[in-house]
């Protein structure tokens, strides 16, 4: 079953839900870009101004899974204009803000908008699309807010060297306002006000994943493991508890006939190991190109235009080779490539060429390109109209905190080497890093190999 509405607003509904994918693109790529001039900025140490990045991805966990009872209750077009209100208004704070504490609290506030903003455009159109539509009405979505990869590491460079570091946020308000107005008039409006939620449930989940993540980032700024294990542990304890408490509930967050699709079982799997790697790339490239080989933040903004470019022309061919392919044998090898994508970096040094960069960037941006949507349409793709806003919500929930995780485990693993061998040279530490992101990816392709023969 797919929303009826008219032919002129499902023309632009895309388009419309496109314009928060690009707003959020934007930031988070620009942002990504100037972390190493913040730790300088704010005098503080870098794996603590890495928090801009997991601060805004956790935040977005807490709200994710409030998407499809927000949704069905009020209606997807007042949630989605509210959602772009928010994080347009944490977008103005974080601009605002004189100091490292004022942004992380800025970032949870825009964090909290982008969480819903994303889903609920991402639902609207499965909602509204066939399946046979869905892949090109996705590509239609992700394939125009490409635009903020492409150009946010150079906008973040160039403000940053040129002007100051807070219109990098202040220039996403005039998006979001024009966002708003499109939305109110484009955006279908179905409502099911005798939709129920199980608000306790949801509280013990949200305590959970604020336990899980806030360990994994401690675990990358102390060298002392015994509170951050501690956290660690009790997350993983409320998390069970939450399942089994909610196995039986009449109304619980995520409904549990979910995992009886077996698309969304494997999908929600891979994507949580699969996007460990893929979180970390956009925090450790940047990374690399400014400490290891010294650039600017303008220049790194450029060297990173091939990684984009990549992504970009990746999405316009992902339809055409998942059907011949299909998704499981496409996930399988695609995977396994993006692994050693990663590993390949291991060979970059100071004095690598820029013929070397190019290269492994433009392989990297392209196979992390197509690995996205294929990931993302399999999870949703065989769920039925009933199960869309619990099965989008879970997935945008495991999105947010796998990249989050992605940021923390490379830093951690960054800290873990500086630790063991404190007088290498910082290359190693990246090729320790990049080596065993891309092991942990790999695992991913096994996952994938278990979706159903001929999907």
């Amino acid at each position: 079953m797919n929303i009826p509405i008219e032919n002129n607003q499902k023309r632009f509904l895309p388009i419309v839900a496109a314009i928060s994918f690009f707003m959020a693109a934007l930031d988070s790529t620009a942002v990504n870009t100037i972390i190493p001039y913040l730790s300088n900025f704010f005098n503080t140490p870098l794996f603590k101004t890495k928090n801009i990045i997991i601060y805004y991805m956790v935040a977005g966990s807490l709200f994710i899974p409030l998407t499809g009872y927000l949704c069905q209750k009020y209606g997807c077009r007042i949630i989605f204009c509210l959602s772009l209100a928010i994080f347009t208004s944490g977008s103005l704070l974080c601009g605002l803000s004189h100091n490292l504490n004022e942004l992380l609290i800025a970032r949870i506030i825009q964090g909290s908008g982008g969480a819903l903003m994303l889903p609920i455009g991402r639902l609207a159109i499965i909602q509204t699309f066939s399946k046979d539509e869905l892949v090109k009405a996705l590509s239609m979505v992700t394939l125009p807010a490409l635009t903020g990869p492409l150009i946010g590491p150079i906008v973040g460079g160039m403000i940053t060297s040129y002007f100051h570091w807070s219109l990098i946020f202040l220039i996403n308000i005039p998006f979001g306002i024009l966002g708003i107005i499109f939305a109110l008039r484009i955006f279908p409006d179905i409502k099911d006000k005798s939709i129920k939620m199980d608000y306790t449930g949801y509280g013990i989940f949200a305590i959970s994943i604020a336990f899980l993540t806030y360990a994994l980032s401690l675990f990358s700024e102390t060298k002392q493991f015994k509170i951050p294990t501690l956290i660690l542990v009790l997350g993983i304890l409320l998390m069970i508890f939450y399942w089994i408490k909610s196995y039986n509930h009449k109304h619980p967050l995520f409904h549990h006939n979910l995992f009886k699709v077996r698309s969304f079982t494997i999908g929600i799997f891979g994507n949580i190991v699969a996007r460990i790697g893929c979180g970390a790339v956009p925090f450790m490239l940047p990374l690399m190109l400014q400490i290891l080989l010294g650039l600017s933040p303008v220049k790194c903004g450029f060297a990173m235009l091939p990684l984009a470019i990549a992504s970009f022309v990746g999405k316009s061919f992902v339809d055409q080779i998942i059907r011949q392919t299909g998704y499981r044998r496409f996930l399988f090898i695609n995977t396994i490539l993006l692994s050693f994508s990663y590993i390949s970096y291991v060979t970059v040094t100071s004095s690598s060429s820029w013929t070397l960069l190019i290269v492994l960037m433009l392989i990297t941006g392209f196979i992390n390109s197509i690995q996205f949507t294929a990931m993302n349409t399999v999870t949703v793709i065989d769920l039925s109209f009933s199960k869309q806003p619990s099965g989008s919500g879970l997935l945008s929930t495991v999105m947010q905190l796998s990249m989050a995780s992605g940021v923390a485990v490379s830093a951690i693993l960054l800290n873990v080497d500086q630790s063991l061998h404190p007088n290498s040279a910082p290359a190693m530490h990246f090729h320790f890093t990049w080596f065993w992101l891309g092991i942990t990816t790999l695992f991913s392709s096994f996952i994938f190999w278990f979706l159903p023969k001929g999907k």
